[in-house]
């Protein structure tokens, strides 16, 4: 798509592939995705498509696009990432490399840590003061070790 200037069409033949991807920002990169087919074709008036095949036409990706209100997905997704403790709810960091273990320890008053999953632990904090206070109170960074904060992708 990102190619593409017009075209009469765009079809999407597995949707569900990006709105069930592992990854906490994929309703909103698919409606993105939609929102950018819709660009390209034009409105419908002047004979441009945009076609979704999903097993999921409930969705509220698929109900935002099909109404053009992208509110719709507003609510479910900021309670799903509400109740999984992820951005914008909660602040969020993803710390990676050899020495981040023992970075990490003692871990200060407020941070949270999970993992580590596939060499990244992640850190959460009630909110994005308490989580770069925390951060910093563990003092320099070791080398080789990345902090990534509201990463895209966990």
């Amino acid at each position: 798509l990102h190619r593409v200037d017009h075209a009469t069409a765009v079809v999407f033949l597995d949707l569900d592939d990006e709105l069930l991807a592992p990854r906490f920002r994929s309703a909103e990169e698919a409606l993105a995705l939609i929102v950018r087919a819709a660009r390209i074709v034009g409105p419908r008036a002047g004979g441009g498509r945009v076609v979704l095949q999903t097993l999921q036409p409930r969705h509220e990706v698929v109900q935002a696009a099909l109404h053009a209100d992208p509110a719709r997905l507003v609510a479910p997704e900021r309670e799903r990432r509400r109740v999984l403790g992820l951005p914008p709810e909660r602040a969020l960091a993803a710390v990676s490399g050899t020495a981040t273990g023992g970075w990490l320890h003692p871990l200060p008053p407020g941070l949270e840590v999970a993992g580590p999953s596939n060499g990244v632990w992640l850190v959460r904090a009630e909110n994005w003061s308490v989580l770069a206070d925390g951060l910093a109170a563990l003092g320099p960074r070791p080398r080789g070790v990345r902090v990534v904060v509201d990463p895209h992708r966990v």
